[in-house]
């Protein structure tokens, strides 16, 4: 059985054509993207002309118009990502999670080539999300709590078995 050894420029040449085949899918996936964004902005534009006189048909065109901004902004954000992965790639940052700094699993490159986080990070800062989002909804609903002129008058307000009156 032979050995193979690499050498100091075998293992440079390794890591520009690699690079080089990353910056290639980064790229042709941005590109995919971008076009698929276009022809949906352009297809919305045409929809957009029509005269629609039937209320169906109106909730139609809206629902279908939020759908595809729904899904044009998920793609201009994965697009966003493809071009901090380009960057980080060009820094040698690529494939280190920006959270912790440990090496990012080759798989996880793999199903997610524009991948920023280790799959423990990520789901660390989906769950902070997503409590965020739930703490901004209960101050959403702060918006119905009365004005200052229409607060109960002081000692009006008393408390039987856990219910509040007025």
């Amino acid at each position: 059985m032979k050995i193979h050894r690499r050498s100091h420029k075998t293992g440079k040449a390794s890591r520009s054509v690699r690079k080089a085949y990353l910056r290639g899918k980064l790229l042709e996936r941005r590109r995919k993207l971008l076009e698929r964004l276009r022809a949906e902005m352009d297809s919305s534009v045409e929809t957009s002309g029509q005269p629609l006189t039937d209320v169906s048909d109106m909730a139609s065109a809206h629902m279908d118009q939020e759908t595809s901004f729904s899904i044009g902004s998920v793609e201009s954000r994965t697009v966003s990502e493809i071009d901090r992965a380009l960057e980080r790639l060009e820094e040698g940052t690529y494939g280190v999670c920006e959270n912790c700094g440990a090496r990012i699993p080759a798989s996880r490159l793999r199903a997610l080539p524009f991948a920023s986080r280790c799959v423990t990070c990520q789901n660390e800062e989906e769950r902070y999300e997503s409590s965020s989002a739930e703490r901004s909804e209960n101050w959403a609903s702060l918006d119905s709590f009365p004005a200052d002129g229409d607060w109960p008058a002081h000692g009006s307000v008393r408390s039987i078995r856990g219910r509040t009156t007025y």
